[in-house]
């Protein structure tokens, strides 16, 4: 396991990708999948630990340690008063999503966005029109060279003396 004291040269975007615990029994049925990203406002049940059993919102994500800030998971500090416990995602499991986000719950309910033409009032899928320029711009690449080769290969010196010649050109 990766010591959780080191500071990994690791970019934010993929750190964030590893924040992820197991959903649920109802939400596996509900959204087809085992795990998702963590995000302040899921509620989560922890799993391991002192504090196994204990539910509650998460308060606070830490990307760097992989860890939540949950409520309600409090310890008395040394010098007296109270600091919140971080614990780390692998060690709870969300009971109820945060879907306030729009892009979140498209991603958890696997809905692709699609682009609507307003001059056309028609749906567009991004993906779709890349792929077809892509197309066109490959078989131009590829079709022109050829028949370059094609063109070339009579009037290229290798034939000029292999031809018939009467000192007309053709």
């Amino acid at each position: 396991m990766i010591n959780k004291n080191i500071t990994l040269n690791i970019k934010k975007h993929n750190l964030d990708k590893h924040i992820r615990s197991p959903l649920s029994e109802n939400l596996r049925n509900e959204y087809n999948k085992k795990n998702a990203r963590v995000v302040k406002g899921d509620t989560v049940k922890v799993l391991r630990g002192e504090y196994k059993n204990v539910e509650g919102k998460v308060e606070k994500v830490k990307t760097g340690r992989s860890s939540l800030f949950i409520e309600g998971i409090q310890r008395e500090a040394s010098k007296g008063g109270k600091v919140k416990v971080q614990i780390h995602s692998s060690n709870v499991i969300i009971t109820s999503l945060n879907l306030h986000d729009k892009n979140r719950s498209n991603v958890i309910r696997n809905v692709k966005s699609s682009k609507v033409d307003e001059k056309k009032g028609v749906n567009i899928n991004p993906n779709l029109r890349k792929t077809r320029t892509r197309r066109k711009l490959n078989v131009k690449k590829i079709l022109k060279p050829q028949q370059n080769r094609i063109t070339n290969s009579k009037s290229s010196q290798d034939n000029k003396g292999e031809d018939d010649y009467d000192g007309v050109r053709k």
